[in-house]
């Protein structure tokens, strides 16, 4: 968001990236070129400038051409020319600022790396000296298979010490093979990928080199790129570049290792990452690998379609005609390309002088979105990266216009901020499948099938082997930030280019499975013709986890597709070691992700009929299993579904019905075992189908899923034992809507006609802890919690204009209510309750807004509603008295009455306003943030910190996160993204600088009412942005600009621009929020990255050393205890303790659970509506020692008060007899002459245990 910036230097972008605690790295992150194929000649690699090899590293990487001109000038500025002023006017009137260009430039020149720089002259020297080594590798003669691996083999031993064998890919070669190789040194070596055209961003990992050598044609024979031939001498060439490089001087500059290019095992590639040693090199961050390659016609690209089929070996001859390999002959025409690729590009460059800032525009944004971070680090396919939408920002720049219209899409003078808005608007509307990308005008790759991208060549499909859910998130996130772009708020910058939550996987998606399996067991395959074609698929993808990775993500994606499912994403983990990247039988780690859509939560999903649709209707009953019912709906309809829960459910229940599908289905076809909880009874379908085709082993795998817990947290002891059909938020709303209907049929016994009935309890709007808890008839309970309800009357002019007189009036109106309902319905319990029954203070003012109440108690539905009365002359009156008293000078009582203005309007106004929203948020669009906002709360509650953070502010929060969607992500569609996503706002937003504002005009959902994603695509730069108008925007600005500059927790919005309504919280509090949402989110990626949920109960629970003194409680007055987790939650239902066994009977023979569970009032007096002593005895602690001490209790039950001493309250001070303070003389010492005295802590404690008498049991001093 926009910053305080008057007066002050506006921070970089490197300082908005590193700020927070989760400390991102100094630069946004941007993919390596894991898939870069380009190249240069051997003429430009050797004539570039080498700067001299001891001279330090002074200046960051530029972009060539960016901010190298030596400053002019007396004063050291560059001259701004008429350009300049152009470039920046433009900007204005594109982006409604020129902020966001200047942001960008600045970027640029932090993140871009340029060749023959001062700041790269080391990478320079060193890829001067890896090319010498490899074109003086030893050429090898032919050699058969086993004799190669031998003379590798020893070669090894012999130049490095270490023993590695040739990287063959999946197949390895089959023992006997008739095929001989022989290596040589390659024809030539040149730098390729991003660094020589000036398109290379380092990342929070450094940035990666890519140094292309080009194989003798001479090695290969013509039929070579059959049967995994070529790939196999590739491979031998691969193997002794690393001896020859690990052998020379390189090898003691760099750790020399394999490594696989996009994770496909038939293109291993030799990596040297710097070593400790060299520490220019590793400050930098750069990652040198060598890339083999070969010319162009060395292998026949005409058979290389997606059509032919290529692998033709004896293995594979079961199955059942030729299968096309389209992913292997894409992998043999990208290593016979790649200088095809590089001259396009460079020439692409030429014709537009803009275009390499813009794809490094393009490779940061990317970056952000699909770079590994945090606990997950992820096998990287290197499909969908750099080079992909480099190319299709070449192929906008270039190629001519759709429907025949002669002229590119983007036109050659654009500057890189409009070339990149154009790319992304581009990638936001465009389905690659429905829609292939083609250079020219031919129908290359027509009948391919899936995403098409054809090169300029024409030759190979760049998209091959691109999983449908990665085009389709692809899609989603360039949608997002096309709307990011076109908003007119200035925090667009740091959405775009600096969201570092983007590529976490626990933060991205809204939920995240945990898959630890055997790769062998995943991909176990019987004999028969179905074995061979499978297995040949499998190849296809180049790597086992690639290929299991394939195979989850097409099933879980085609059985979502009814709920909409946006994405459902399938990530593997990259493996720590070479060979465990490549071995079948090794264990690995996949995460299973999804972003939903607005139906996740739907019930019952319907099927085909089986008498209309009978091949349909059997491939849903192979998919399902057990799960397909055959069931008759009201339409008379037949047909077959799957049914995952009752009307009943609970939201915490029915907010994992996602993961609880994932679960079955992934034990179903994969045989991944679930975690406790999370299956029903009647979802353990451990029967694998019968079709060889998704038959698997049994115990396969374990899965882990954060969402059970989490969610469980947000429940009470109570809730888990009663029945969740008669207590739940709806039924309170029916309640409610009973009550009005009641009131007004009392309309003819009352003065005035009743218009409205205001709520303002949190659990009247989806927003408590727990539903409220439905009494019976002449129940009671430990803690009855009361809902507050304004009742607004008719207006009349019969009000009387004192205050005191009107107070009695509104008593008078609430007696003749009490006594009117009790008539009417004589099975309620009505009770009348006031502190003043309208006779408070002279001067009619009261100390709290509790002036005169009825309590009623429905009989049907058992709630107990506080009834109290909107009068809106009321504040009419107090504002009046107010500035008359101003008037006469007379400051304490003017400030007393506008203390109470401030307390009714809050009361009335401000709480009902913020009720109808929270509701209005949870009902009709969003239906997580129920859930979201209940886990928060127990969240700052178990921290101690809800009360001190009013429940408005929590709510706040929240609404945040699904109104304004964090770091330009969808809106969380369940309560796990929700929680992650408020905490990771506490921990990074910058509270001093930045406005945060909840903006309750944005769009309600990005799903269309049928539940399907809304094709939001690109908006036109003149249209105007959703959300709030620039005038109200720049009205919040100018207020949080004149507040004070505190890091205090604010959240404004449009009716409360300034943030004053509920206050700030306070700075230490904030600080600490901060400290502790960032340990929490740690603690939550940290249980998604292990797949144990141990550590997830350190996120719910404070450090409890950080406090000065502890009032311990007597658990038998703390009425509201049953309101803390359930055991299971805290400890996980196999640490929770056993129930004790009971005989089996007959199902209709068992006793019918309790429907409410409740516990014996203390205090042996009945109906005490709202009384919890544990509050009340903290705010009288507040009201005498607020100025001593900070106190701190969990509202929900908890067990002990917290407090902290006023620091201040250390140093001795004067004595004075009228000191505001337990002070205790300091004998010998003195202050300014007098004698000193020290605040007496030891009698302060004391003094709160007697206040506390009968409830305090215990004080513990923790820090003198």
């Amino acid at each position: 968001m926009a910053g305080r910036t008057a007066g002050k230097r506006k921070p970089t972008s490197a300082e908005i990236a590193t700020h927070g605690a989760a400390k991102h790295s100094k630069t946004a992150g941007a993919p390596s070129d894991s898939d870069e194929s380009m190249g240069e000649s051997d003429a430009e690699m050797e004539g570039g400038a080498v700067m001299e090899s001891d001279a330090e590293i002074e200046d960051e990487p530029k972009l060539a051409g960016e901010n190298g001109g030596k400053a002019g000038g007396t004063q050291g500025r560059a001259r701004v020319t008429n350009a300049d002023v152009m470039a920046l006017n433009e900007a204005s009137l594109l982006f409604k600022s020129n902020l966001f260009k200047l942001q960008i430039d600045e970027l640029l020149g932090e993140v871009a790396v340029a060749a023959n720089s001062k700041a790269t002259q080391d990478v320079d020297a060193a890829l001067q000296q890896i090319r010498a080594e490899l074109l003086a590798m030893e050429s090898t003669a032919e050699l058969t298979m086993e004799a190669a691996t031998n003379h590798v083999r020893k070669l090894s031993k012999a130049a490095t010490g270490q023993v590695f064998g040739i990287p063959f890919p999946d197949p390895a070669p089959a023992a006997g093979l008739a095929l001989r190789m022989a290596s040589a040194a390659p024809d030539a070596v040149n730098v390729v990928g991003s660094y020589p055209l000036g398109m290379a961003v380092r990342s929070a990992r450094g940035f990666t080199v890519d140094v292309l050598a080009q194989m003798p044609a001479r090695l290969f024979q013509e039929r070579d790129y059959l049967d995994y031939r070529y790939f196999y001498k590739r491979a031998l060439f691969v193997a002794l570049a690393r001896v020859r490089l690990q052998g020379s001087a390189v090898g003691e500059m760099f750790d020399v290792e394999f490594a696989l290019l996009r994770g496909d095992t038939r293109l291993p590639v030799v990596q040297l990452r710097p070593k400790r040693g060299a520490r220019r090199l590793a400050r930098l961050g750069c990652t040198i690998r060598i890339l083999p390659s070969v010319g162009g016609d060395v292998l026949a690209l005409r058979r290389l379609g997606p059509d032919s089929c290529n692998v033709r070996a004896a293995l594979y001859s079961a199955a059942q005609g030729s299968v096309a390999t389209p992913q292997y002959n894409a992998a043999l025409a990208g290593d016979a390309l790649q200088l095809t690729h590089l001259k396009y590009l460079h020439e692409t460059q030429a014709a537009c002088p803009a275009f390499a800032r813009a794809a490094a525009l393009l490779r940061v944004w990317l970056g952000q979105r699909t770079g590994a971070r945090g606990a997950q680090q992820l096998l990287d396919s290197g499909r969908l990266g750099g080079f992909v939408v480099t190319v299709v920002l070449a192929w906008l720049v270039r190629s001519p216009g759709s429907g025949g219209v002669a002229g590119a899409r983007l036109s050659g003078a654009m500057d890189a901020l409009q070339l990149f808005k154009g790319a992304v608007e581009f990638l936001a509307e465009r389905d690659f499948a429905a829609q292939p990308v083609r250079f020219g005008s031919g129908d290359a790759f027509g009948g391919a099938g899936g995403a098409v991208l054809v090169d300029p060549s024409g030759r190979t499909n760049l998209l091959a082997g691109v999983a449908p859910w990665e085009l389709l998130e692809l899609r989603m996130l360039a949608q997002q930030t096309a709307r990011d772009i076109s908003h007119h708020s200035d925090s667009r910058f740091a959405r775009v280019f600096l969201s570092g939550a983007l590529a976490d996987v626990a933060t991205r998606y809204d939920h995240v499975l945990r898959v630890e399996a055997d790769l062998g067991a995943l991909l176990a395959a019987r004999t028969g013709h179905v074995d061979a074609a499978r297995r040949l698929r499998e190849l296809e993808h180049g790597h086992p986890a690639a290929a299991a990775r394939a195979r989850i993500g097409e099933l879980l994606a085609r059985a979502l597709a009814p709920r909409h499912a946006r994405v459902v994403a399938v990530h593997a983990a990259a493996d720590a070691a070479f060979a465990e990247r490549t071995h079948v039988t090794r264990r690995h780690v996949f995460y299973v992700c999804v972003v939903a859509g607005a139906q996740a939560q739907r019930l019952v999903d319907l099927g085909p009929s089986p008498d209309a649709q009978p091949q349909e209707a059997a491939q849903f009953r192979a998919l399902w299993g057990a799960k397909a019912e055959l069931r008759r709906f009201r339409d008379g309809a037949i047909r077959l579904a799957t049914v995952w829960g009752a009307n009943a459910m609970p939201p915490e229940q029915r907010a994992l019905i996602l993961p609880r599908m994932l679960a079955f289905l992934l034990r179903r076809h994969f045989g991944v075992r679930a975690p406790p909880g999370l299956l029903a009874d009647d979802d353990d379908d451990t029967s694998l189908t019968a079709d060889d085709d998704t038959s698997s082993t049994p115990d396969a795998g374990r899965l882990f899923c954060a969402s059970p817990r989490i969610a469980a947290l947000a429940s009470t002891r109570d809730l888990a034992e009663s029945d969740a059909a008669h207590v739940t938020f709806e039924a309170a709303r029916l309640a409610l809507d009973q009550l009005q209907r009641d009131l007004r049929a009392l309309e003819p016994q009352l003065p005035l006609r009743v218009l409205a009935l205001h709520a303002t309890a949190p659990g009247l709007r989806y927003a408590s802890l727990a539903p409220p808890k439905p009494l019976a008839p002449g129940a009671d309970d430990a803690y009855v919690e009361p809902l507050p309800v304004l009742v607004e009357f008719a207006s009349s002019t019969k009000w009387p204009d004192d205050l005191a007189a009107l107070h009695k009036v509104k008593s008078a109106f609430l007696l003749r209510l009490a006594a009117c309902y009790g008539a009417a319905h004589p099975h309620a319990l009505v009770d009348v309750a006031s502190r003043h029954f309208g006779y408070g203070a002279a001067d009619g003012l009261h100390t709290a807004d509790h002036d005169c109440f009825v309590d009623i108690r429905l009989a049907p539905a058992g709630l107990t509603f506080r009834l109290r009365v909107l009068c809106e002359r009321e504040g009419a009156m107090l504002a009046r008295q107010a500035q008359a008293m101003e008037r006469e000078q007379l400051a304490p009582q003017a400030d007393a009455l506008r203390r109470q203005l401030r307390r009714w309007t809050r009361a009335t106004q401000w709480r009902p306003q913020h009720h109808r929203r929270i509701l209005d948020l949870c009902q009709r669009h969003h239906p997580a943030a129920s859930l979201t906002i209940r886990l928060l709360k127990r969240w700052l509650a178990r921290h101690l910190l809800l009360g001190a953070v009013p429940e408005e502010t929590a709510e706040l929060i929240a609404a945040r996160v699904f109104t304004e969607p964090f770091a330009g992500l969808a809106a969380p569609a369940s309560a796990y993204a929700g929680l992650v996503r408020c905490l990771r706002l506490l921990a990074e937003w910058r509270w001093q600088h930045d406005l945060c504002v909840v903006d309750f005009t944005a769009p309600d959902s990005n799903d269309d009412d049928d539940g399907s994603p809304r094709a939001a695509g690109p908006r036109p730069v003149w249209a105007a942005a959703d959300g709030l108008p620039a005038d109200v925007y720049a009205t919040m600005q100018a207020a949080f600009d004149r507040a004070p500059a505190a890091d205090a927790l604010r959240l404004a919005t449009a009716d409360d621009p300034a943030a004053e309504r509920w206050g700030a919280v306070s700075p230490l509090l904030t600080r600490r929020l901060r400290a502790l949402a960032s340990a929490a989110l740690t603690a939550i990626v940290d249980c998604v990255g292990a797949g144990s949920d141990a550590a997830l109960p350190q996120a719910f629970t404070t450090p409890m050393a950080d406090y000065d003194f502890i009032l311990k409680l007597d658990k038998r007055m703390v009425c509201r205890q049953h309101e803390q987790p359930p055991a299971s939650a805290l400890h996980g239902p196999e640490d929770a303790a056993p129930e004790p066994s009971k005989p089996e009977v007959f199902k209709n023979l068992r006793p019918a659970a309790a429907r409410v569970k409740l516990h014996a009032n203390p205090f042996g007096q009945p109906r005490m509506v709202g009384f919890d002593p544990v509050a009340l005895l903290v705010r009288d602690l507040a009201r005498v020692y607020g100025d001593s001490a900070l106190f701190f209790h969990d509202v929900f039950g908890g067990r002990c008060i917290a407090g902290l001493w006023n620091p201040a309250l250390a140093k001795p001070v004067p004595f004075n007899a009228s000191a505001n303070a337990n002070v205790a003389p300091c004998p010998g010492e003195k202050v300014n002459g007098r004698p000193a005295a020290r605040f007496n802590k030891q009698a302060v404690l004391e003094e709160m245990a007697r206040l506390g008498e009968g409830l305090v049991v215990d004080v513990v001093v923790q820090n003198e």
